[in-house]
C-alpha cells in the first residue's frame, strides 16, 4: 500500500508571519491537530497542537515551528511512512509530488488503516481437500 491511498488531500496550511492565535483556532474550527507552514509555494515548516502548549503570548508561527519538514511521496510505502514519523518523533508527513504540497498523512491515519484490517478481515481462501486429488496411481511390484 502507498502513501496516496491514505493521504488526505485537503491540507490545512498557515504562514510562517501568522499568529499563533490564528493556529489555534484553526485547529478547533476543523478539529485537526497539524498544520502545514508554507512561505509561498515551499513547505517551511510543520506545527501540531502540541506545539503551543507552553507558549505564551502570541508569537508569530514561525517561532514555534519545527523546521525543516520531514516530507514524503505520494508513491512511498506505508512502511516508509511510519518509520519516518517514529525515526523523527513526528506526528504527520506532508506529501510533496514535484515540489509541491499534494496532501498530509498523519498516525492516525496509519491506525485507521490498522484498524480496518480487523473489521474488515481478509477473506477466508477455500483449502484444497483431498477429495479433489486425482486418484492414486497403484505401483507395479518389481
Amino acid at each position: 500500500m502507498r502513501i496516496h491511498d491514505v493521504m488526505h488531500k485537503q491540507v490545512r496550511t498557515i504562514a510562517p508571519d501568522a499568529a499563533v492565535s490564528l493556529a489555534k483556532e484553526l485547529f478547533r474550527r476543523y478539529d485537526i491537530r497539524h498544520l502545514v507552514v508554507v512561505e509561498g509555494k515551499l513547505v517551511a515548516g510543520m506545527i501540531s497542537d502540541r506545539d503551543l502548549l507552553d507558549v505564551s503570548g502570541d508569537p508569530p508561527v514561525k517561532s514555534v515551528m519545527t523546521h525543516p519538514a520531514v516530507t514524503i511521496t505520494p508513491d512511498e510505502t506505508i512502511r516508509k511512512g511510519a518509520a519516518l514519523m517514529t525515526g523523527h518523533n513526528i506526528g504527520s508527513l506532508p506529501v510533496m509530488d514535484n515540489g509541491k504540497l499534494v496532501g498530509i498523512v498523519t498516525s492516525f491515519d496509519l491506525l485507521l488503516l490498522i484498524a480496518k484490517g480487523t473489521t474488515h478481515p481478509a477473506p477466508v481462501r477455500e483449502r484444497s481437500s483431498l477429495a479433489k486429488r486425482s486418484p492414486r496411481r497403484k505401483l507395479a511390484n518389481a
